[in-house]
């Protein structure tokens, strides 16, 4: 038997052995010491000392979020900061009442805004709630806004305009 047939003899023993990819029946491998996914790859949650100090955050989302439902500003410039769930509950209305507006013949008005009073609460590390005033020639809005130090940043996990 020469060299190279006794290789491929052993080849061909290795393979018959049942490795994982060779496994007949192609069921996926169980693993006897699985990792905890989300312990490594989730969402870590921070504590507030760890985390950038909030306040020009919220003085920056409050107005970015009436401008999104007024359809002006792009949701997608927020899509860091805030959560998916948050993102497509605001995606919905923005697209809900850019139909409106279409429907009844009527162009997108970029509002005139300004920060007015800030409100916040720590209810525990690492989380704030806050209130938001936003002010236009016509009207005020209050804009409650609930951050959670996620993944060493802000990130906005639940919004309401009143």
């Amino acid at each position: 038997m020469s060299a190279k047939s006794a290789n491929s003899e052993q080849g061909k023993d290795k393979k018959a052995k049942g490795t994982p990819r060779n496994k007949p029946n192609n069921k996926p491998r169980v693993v006897k010491n699985p990792l905890e996914e989300a312990d490594f790859f989730g969402e870590q949650y921070n504590k507030t000392e760890d985390l950038e100090d909030p306040n020009p955050l919220l003085r920056m989302l409050a107005p970015a979020v009436v401008e999104v439902i007024a359809g002006v500003r792009n949701i997608s410039q927020l899509a860091a900061v805030l959560s998916d769930d948050v993102y497509q509950r605001l995606r919905d209305r923005a697209i809900a009442v850019s139909q409106n507006r279409v429907r009844d013949g009527l162009p997108p008005k970029a509002p005139m805004l300004s920060v007015g009073a800030l409100q916040r609460k720590d209810p525990k590390d690492g989380v704030i709630e806050s209130v938001v005033l936003v002010q236009s020639p016509t009207r005020t809005r209050a804009v409650t806004i609930r951050l959670e130090g996620i993944n060493h940043r802000w990130r906005a996990t639940a919004v309401s305009v009143i």
